[in-house]
């Protein structure tokens, strides 16, 4: 076959894919910022973007989400192109019903709107997908942030020699997806308050010794603060601290410390209840960049890694992979779910 023939397949191949194919839009809704993507059938990312919101009231967010939604189709697909033939996956870092697209509560903690940073806000029981299908005209679906990554992981990444593996999901707070014998559990997963310190720090939630009590980028920069007295703008500045030659440094970096270790008793819980052969950890890059002077990322990446002492001893063979956080591969988890769930498209591994 020669090139000419090549090239006359694939634009026949687009062509019946126009016609015939469904495709999907995928946004992660993060605090203040929204990344879409648009995908084929064939779970290929075709055109992505990104928005910056003002607010967080779930009215205008539902807006914000609709209108990029609106500009993936019709730039990639054309303004013409039937809405019933595209969904729209949404993915939230919090607690939702994916059966009737709610989320339950979404809301941004205690330190988040400090030193001039955006006010607070808070969703509960708010109906994103109904709202969202409303103003597109296309099916939806809405899922946690983690099950997102844990559908990307299970066609793109892990889950193409694996079939039972974890996601853990370090950002402001910390969330974790599961699939097994190849099917995601798609059920809410409160990994972040898993209670690992039986006398630990109170977590936001109001219980003590959560794992989300002291990782997740809003607990690390506390629990740093609170070691060394320092008044600290984020996760950045408290890494910045823990990596330098300031007297409170080792402080610091005992923070990152705990914090892998908080890590490492949630795997051991995974392990112990569903014996998942790999476990996919994404965070910020300069907590998982280890090496000559990342004392923090250090500490971190060493007591995550001691997650054997902690399991039972036949469920202690798990590969632990580290990838930072990148919210096109969230976007596209989102999408993934949305074929499935929409339209029966479920992609294989590849």
């Amino acid at each position: 076959m020669n090139v000419n023939d090549v090239k006359v397949r694939q634009v026949l191949r687009r062509s019946y894919e126009l016609d015939h194919g469904h495709y999907a839009v995928g946004i992660e809704l993060q605090p203040y910022k929204l990344t879409g993507v648009v995908v084929g059938s064939d779970g290929v990312v075709m055109a992505r973007s990104r928005r910056h919101l003002t607010v967080m009231e779930s009215g205008e967010v539902v807006k914000r989400v609709a209108e990029l939604a609106k500009n993936l189709v019709d730039d990639r697909l054309g303004c013409a192109f039937p809405r019933s033939r595209v969904c729209v996956g949404v993915q939230v870092g919090g607690p939702v019903d994916p059966d009737t697209g709610t989320v339950l509560h979404l809301v941004n903690g205690p330190d988040d709107h400090r030193h001039e940073k955006p006010p607070p806000y808070e969703w509960v029981d708010f109906p994103l997908g109904a709202e969202l299908a409303s103003m597109t005209g296309c099916a939806t679906s809405v899922e946690n942030d983690a099950h997102a990554f844990a559908a990307y992981e299970q066609s793109l990444g892990v889950g193409r020699g694996s079939t039972t593996f974890g996601v853990i999901l370090v950002r402001d707070g910390v969330g974790a997806g599961m699939v097994v014998r190849g099917e995601r559990i798609s059920v809410p997963m409160e990994f972040g308050h898993l209670q690992v310190w039986q006398r630990g720090r109170i977590c936001d939630c109001g219980m003590r010794g959560c794992i989300e009590s002291q990782v997740g980028n809003r607990a690390l920069t506390a629990v740093v603060k609170e070691r060394t007295g320092r008044e600290l703008d984020g996760l950045e500045a408290a890494i910045a601290l823990a990596d330098s030659n300031d007297a409170q440094a080792r402080e610091a970096a005992a923070a990152f410390r705990k914090a892998g270790t908080s890590i490492a008793r949630g795997i051991a819980m995974l392990l112990t209840t569903f014996g998942p052969t790999d476990v996919v950890v994404y965070a910020a890059e300069d907590l998982l960049d280890g090496g000559p002077g990342r004392r923090a990322a250090n500490a971190f990446l060493h007591a995550m890694r001691k997650f054997p002492a902690h399991t039972f001893h036949i469920s202690r063979d798990c590969h632990i992979v580290t990838k930072p956080l990148d919210a096109v591969r969230g976007a596209h988890g989102a999408a993934l779910i949305a074929l499935q769930s929409c339209f029966g498209v479920r992609l294989q591994p590849r």
